[in-house]
């Protein structure tokens, strides 16, 4: 069975993108899982809890979910980036690819693995 760490950009000043991206991850998670493989969508983890914690800013809710992250980096086997608009922009995602590169794991853009997951 395949063990992917979903990823996607998530932050921007229009909160209707931040929901986009919120519900393309899910569509995105469903899908995998529907084949038959593991997921872990970060995106769609942190968000409602994200809205719980409106009293933080950008950078403490970056600084609360990075070791959670860790964790669920290091028991996935590969990576797979939601290729969105913003996606090369985002720091987040680049820590991600980072992560899994340095380890030698597979990193896909969904744009090339989403035949892998027939609809």
């Amino acid at each position: 069975m395949r063990k992917i760490f979903l990823a996607c950009p998530y932050g921007h000043a229009d909160k209707a993108v931040v929901e986009r991206r919120f519900d393309i991850s899910n569509a995105v998670a469903a899908r995998i899982v529907a084949n038959g493989a593991a997921v872990f969508s970060q995106v769609s983890m942190s968000h409602p809890i994200n809205g719980q914690l409106a009293h933080l800013d950008k950078a403490a809710i970056g600084r609360l979910w990075a070791p959670v992250d860790a964790l669920f980096m290091e028991a996935m086997e590969e990576l797979i980036v939601i290729d969105e608009p913003g996606w090369k922009e985002s720091a987040g995602v680049a820590r991600e690819i980072d992560f899994f590169r340095e380890r030698g794991r597979r990193v896909s853009l969904w744009s090339e693995a989403e035949s892998d997951f027939p609809a």
